[in-house]
């Protein structure tokens, strides 16, 4: 289903709203923000989103470092990257594609996620310690036609927000061409950044629509330990060049046991604002990929330390940050297997997550709705919230690595690359005590507020299928803790 009348009407008031909200800015008008978010608030087709945003006019009255990142953002920008990021992230994603997506889901009795992540190649100029890509063929791509037919589909499905791995996705030539012929939609893209020279950066701000993530791995040693000799001063020399154009861009920043302390100190955080990142994503290392080596996981210690730190950094830093897996409680728990998203890879492939490397279903020949419907898929959604109702423990790779073992023999799932099988059986043991050893340190820490907090954020919820997880995950706790402890959900 297309954006109706209503849709597109509702598309450009809130474009102009936001066009305003940026001229509020820019005179020094902060007080009138308020005041737009809540007319933005009015038009969004969600009590969700309607909550957000009236959540963000209290926070511009009180002044909360979020809203500092929303100045940098429309500050610094160049003009036509401000208006793409407004009218395909803002507007579209967020305004009107939740809309949409529940319509299409009511119409046609399935599940759509928010997003996908796509890996058109797998080609890379670097070899990272402990990179999958590097365990992918890398001679299958994805064709621009291909490419093409997944974001138009997507986007009938009411989706405008795409994320771009790999692989190096710059080495493609072609997809900026792309990325403009979809020139509605927002796309993320994770890249080394070796590639980002003056005529590329150039281009993005021509598009407006792409916001490259680089990624770094905290010091300098660290990172030119990972990625290569002389690494971090070039990433830092792509930092400068993206910034002075005024292009949308963030950091990506892998933890293991060797750099997680220096990721998590506000040395590194600083620089990185420092730099002009306006977004930064936390990844842990998951023993995928080139050596898998489960002693380079950061400890369960490190992991909580780093989830202290972001929460601190987040009433305290202006700038927007994501950390996996630290940050369920916020997306409702594990996002894998089309609950939130997907991972089309470079020969087709559609596996549950970016680190979960199994397929049923290859996209060459098939429609987005039948492969979100697959029986491994629904498997992993139904299964959620494992084990019990901790979001803090969402991932069931390193966190309930058991469930991932049962649903891939269960639903005969494949693995999409020599070796990935390796997590089911040589590691399973290590990734066995690595969830026990979390499951002591977050458990307290779900217990004392974890769970009230998200409970409170439920509130704003509408969509029955989140209701339903929630009885789910009531029934599983008391099943399994023999209490009423988790009675509380069941009012929500």
């Amino acid at each position: 289903m297309r954006q109706s009348i209503f849709d597109h009407a509702r598309g450009v008031v809130s474009a102009r709203l936001l066009d305003g909200l940026i001229q509020a800015i820019e005179d020094g008008r902060e007080k009138d923000l308020a005041v737009l978010f809540r007319i933005i608030s009015a038009l969004a087709p969600s009590k969700y989103h309607r909550a957000g945003f009236e959540k963000m006019a209290f926070m511009v009255e009180t002044d909360h470092p979020f809203i500092r990142v929303f100045k940098r953002t429309f500050s610094e920008l160049n003009p036509n990257v401000r208006k793409k990021f407004i009218a395909n992230f803002l507007v579209n994603f967020i305004v009107l594609g939740r809309g949409i997506r529940d319509r299409e889901e009511k119409s046609r009795g399935i599940h759509i996620p928010n997003f996908m992540v796509i890996s058109p190649t797998m080609r890379c100029n670097l070899r990272c310690r402990g990179c999958y890509a590097s365990e992918y063929r890398g001679g299958e791509e994805l064709s621009f036609e291909e490419l093409d037919r997944i974001l138009t589909e997507a986007k009938q499905l009411g989706m405008y927000f795409f994320t771009f791995s790999g692989g190096e996705c710059f080495i493609r030539k072609d997809l900026p061409d792309l990325w403009e012929k979809h020139g509605d939609c927002f796309f993320q893209v994770y890249t080394n950044g070796t590639l980002l020279d003056e005529p590329m950066v150039e281009r993005l701000v021509e598009l407006g629509n792409v916001a490259p993530m680089v990624s770094i791995e905290g010091s300098p040693k660290s990172t030119d330990a990972r990625r290569g000799p002389g690494m971090h001063e070039r990433i830092m020399e792509t930092f400068a060049r993206l910034k002075k154009a005024g292009v949308l861009f963030g950091f990506s920043a892998t933890y293991t046991r060797e750099n997680a302390e220096e990721i998590a100190s506000d040395a590194f955080i600083d620089s990185m604002i420092s730099a002009g990142c306006l977004a930064g994503w936390f990844f842990q290392y998951i023993p995928t990929g080139l050596k898998p080596d489960t002693a380079l996981m950061a400890t369960p210690e490190q992991r909580a330390r780093l989830h202290e730190k972001v929460e601190q950094w987040r009433r305290e830093k202006p700038i927007f940050m994501g950390d996996f897996w630290n940050d369920g409680p916020y997306v409702d728990g594990c996002m894998a297997g089309g609950e939130r998203y997907v991972h089309i890879i470079a020969n087709g492939d559609v596996e549950p997550c970016v680190f979960v490397h199994f397929a049923v279903d290859n996209i060459h020949g098939k429609k987005l709705t039948d492969v979100f419907q697959s029986a491994f898929f629904q498997a992993i959604r139904e299964a959620q919230p494992y084990d019990d109702d901790n979001l803090l423990r969402p991932c069931l790779i390193i966190d309930h690595p058991h469930v991932l073992r049962e649903i891939v023999e269960r639903t005969h799932a494949r693995p999409t690359h020599p070796g990935a099988e390796s997590i089911l059986h040589e590691m399973a043991e290590d990734l066995d005590r690595y969830a026990e050893e979390m499951k002591a340190i977050y458990d307290p820490v779900w217990e004392k507020s974890g769970r009230d907090r998200y409970l409170q954020s439920l509130r704003n919820e509408d969509k029955p299928e989140v209701h339903a997880r929630i009885g789910r995950r009531t029934s599983r706790q008391e099943s399994l803790s023999g209490s009423g402890a988790a009675t509380k959900e069941g009012t929500m």
